[in-house]
């Protein structure tokens, strides 16, 4: 992701030229650098940047949709420097991996990309996720992952906590394990904390696990919850 703002940020000092020292005569187009990492069910954000003239957005990837003006007609003065933020509307992610995108800003003679990320997955915050492969060589952004949750035989309290766009709700995936109970199932978007209770594992040779199924909208993850046998808590 460094060399990605770092990119954007090399981009807008380009960018930010007048056209003619000796004339009054002022162009520009200067990206404002922004957050480009989403979860897989953020649906909205935007793209942000300066300029003397008019300007036209346009998404390059069809999950990335203008909402609202995708080009504006201004009179240039040279000497007022417009900021405009044009809203994006983004659909969620349900192919479970990491996409990228991009959105075409153009004003002038100038134009650049701005550069979207959406991960594959929604933000949980504990357990945290283990990382599966990332997206490219600079390993710092996941491009599939999973969350898994391990717990010692006799740790008998734990829990999953996230923040999400939409209404949610948290199932077993099959039938409910007689070892593990959750204090709840379903909640309201933001931030959430469900608070798990577990049996002790008196096996001492099998750990167990159960599989949950945390739901925001139309994206869904798996989060898996993993008890020790209680022979590992002897060795």
């Amino acid at each position: 992701m460094n060399s990605i703002k770092t990119s954007l940020l090399a981009c807008s000092l380009l960018l930010s030229l007048a056209c003619c020292v000796s004339s009054p005569e002022m162009h520009q187009l200067s990206p404002v650098e922004q957050p480009i990492i989403l979860y897989a069910d953020q649906t909205v954000d935007s793209v942000c940047f300066y300029t003397f003239d008019s300007w036209t957005v346009t998404p390059q990837d069809a999950w990335i949709t203008i909402n609202g003006d995708s080009h504006r007609d201004i009179v240039n003065d040279y000497t007022k420097r417009y900021y405009c933020s044009v809203l994006l509307t983004l659909q969620p992610n349900t192919t479970g991996e990491t996409r990228c995108g991009t959105v075409l800003v153009q004003s002038y003679e100038y134009s650049y990309s701005a550069p979207f990320v959406q991960l594959g997955m929604l933000k949980v915050s504990h357990p945290a996720y283990t990382v599966d492969s990332y997206l490219d060589d600079s390993y710092v952004i996941p491009k599939v992952a999973h969350y898994e949750l391990i717990d010692s035989a006799h740790f008998l309290r734990d829990s999953i906590c996230f923040t999400v766009q939409n209404n949610w709700t948290l199932s077993f995936d099959g039938d409910q394990p007689e070892w593990l109970v959750l204090d709840k199932t379903a909640g309201a978007s933001g931030k959430s904390r469900v608070n798990l209770t577990l049996d002790s594992n008196s096996d001492t040779e099998n750990g167990r696990e159960a599989k949950l199924i945390l739901t925001s909208g139309t994206v869904s993850n798996e989060i898996v919850v993993r008890q020790l046998p209680a022979k590992k808590e002897e060795e």
